[in-house]
């Protein structure tokens, strides 16, 4: 490559939109989902399975999988499958969270169990969660190679770290367990986001490219602090962002009990009497909580200084994610899609919605 062509490449990177850059890539990934997605009696049964698909997104984990792949060298047309199958797999899973969190709005639009019952919802759901399974089956077909089914596999791989951390969360909730302390609460989003959302998603666009097993060991070093980072300012974000940008409600992770960094630090800061109230609340099922106890407990978290905290944690894992990544994709050749994944480190610390 000519230095000329070296200069002008840098100066293309330095103006980097990861929104609009994920954008880019979600359009023919929406294409593909929908060519998965069938319009058929009994309609009313395909109409709620297309209800998520339909509100998209802002495709994070198909994008990183396009990315990856772009970045070592793959091309975009032998990813598309296996990034809708991942895009399938969030939208499945998102109904059933949704039932399990008794969430009232995903995306801007009231859930799919507020609108058609939890029953109906559920077996939308599981009917997602066949059609992702179809989708990544033609994509192993596609590839011919032993490669397929290793993109198989973590699939499956990534998708049972998810239900371990979903499991990790519902159960301190059912055990009445309030106050989790810091590592144990890394150790859950190591499992359900890290690994789903960041390490995952990247493994497979690695391995789509024909990666090798020193780089997914070396995307999985930076792709957890990577993960970490994400789901911290998503706990901050949910009190710190209005509910219209966010896409769901402020402060339902209050109302829905969520075990988080900001509340782990709250209940090691605040007082013994302040510490009761909120952990009172929090055992209150979610119909039973009021706006004014969820404005008390967030008002608390502004307080001693937990959204702060977690807000400053979310961008040191941030910071690490980064120095790992310039550290392990050195020897990699200079592209955009290497400088966007590292713009995306950025973006999960800085975004509101």
């Amino acid at each position: 490559m000519r230095l000329l062509d070296v200069y002008v490449i840098v100066a293309y990177m330095k103006n980097i939109d990861f929104i609009n850059e994920l954008k880019l890539r979600r359009d023919p990934v929406h294409r593909t989902i929908l060519k998965y997605l069938p319009e058929k009696e009994p309609f009313g049964h395909y109409e709620m399975i297309r209800e998520y698909p339909y509100r998209m997104g802002k495709y994070f984990r198909p994008g990183l999988i396009l990315l990856s792949s772009e970045m070592f060298g793959g091309k975009k047309k032998d990813a598309l499958l296996t990034a809708a199958a991942m895009q399938l797999s969030e939208d499945w899973i998102l109904i059933h969270d949704d039932i399990e969190d008794h969430s009232d709005e995903r995306r801007h639009k009231p859930t799919l169990n507020k609108m058609h019952g939890e029953d109906l919802a559920l077996n939308a759901g599981d009917a997602l969660h066949l059609i992702m399974w179809k989708t990544l089956g033609d994509a192993v077909k596609q590839d011919g190679t032993p490669t397929g089914w290793k993109i198989f596999e973590k699939m499956n791989e990534v998708g049972m770290s998810a239900t371990e951390g979903q499991y990790l969360e519902i159960s301190w909730i059912r055990n009445e367990r309030v106050y989790v302390p810091e590592n144990e609460y890394i150790d859950m989003i190591k499992r359900k986001t890290a690994e789903y959302t960041v390490i995952g998603p990247l493994q497979l666009g690695a391995l789509l490219a024909g990666a090798s097993e020193r780089d997914l060991r070396a995307i999985k070093e930076w792709g957890t602090p990577f993960g970490y980072a994400f789901q911290i300012w998503d706990d901050y974000m949910n009190i710190a962002t209005a509910s219209e940008k966010q896409g769901k409600e402020n402060g339902g992770d209050i109302l829905e009990g969520k075990r988080t960094l900001l509340l782990s630090h709250l209940l090691s800061h605040c007082t013994g009497e302040e510490k009761k109230k909120v952990v009172s609340i929090y055992l209150k099922k979610r119909e039973k909580k009021t706006e004014k106890e969820k404005s008390y407990v967030i008002g608390l978290m502004r307080k001693y200084g937990s959204d702060e905290y977690a807000k400053l944690k979310a961008r040191e894992y941030g910071n690490l994610a980064k120095k790992l990544f310039d550290k392990h994709t050195k020897r990699l050749p200079l592209s955009r899609a290497k400088e966007i994944i590292r713009a995306g480190i950025d973006f999960v610390t800085n975004r509101e919605e």
